[in-house]
């Protein structure tokens, strides 16, 4: 077989060999051959496979922020009405018992 290959690809060939890359030229034909095989065969069995569904595109976990909202979401209405209005700036009473902090 002859293989007739542009100036450059034949020459970076022969460096490879000249380098000690291969022991000849066949034998880096041989295995520009064998990836060249491998790759089609990748190709073939991509094409083969049956497209993924939706809800295999969705990744596994979701981000913190989607949790958050999730549980936010899943309080109902009432439960909210029932935290302290001012739960931010006395975090400290409700948590750990210590007193009020005078409004500012």
């Amino acid at each position: 077989m002859t293989i007739h290959l542009p100036p450059d690809i034949e020459s970076s060939i022969q460096a490879a060999v000249h380098s000690g890359h291969f022991v000849s030229v066949d034998d880096a034909m041989a295995k520009a051959a064998t990836l060249l095989l491998q790759r089609l065969n990748q190709e073939q069995n991509q094409a083969k496979q049956p497209a993924a569904s939706p809800a295999e595109a969705v990744p596994k976990h979701k981000p913190i922020w989607e949790v958050a909202a999730d549980i936010r979401n899943s309080v109902p209405a009432e439960e909210w009405a029932k935290l302290p209005s001012d739960g931010a700036e006395q975090h400290d009473h409700y948590i750990y018992g210590t007193p009020k902090r005078p409004a500012s």
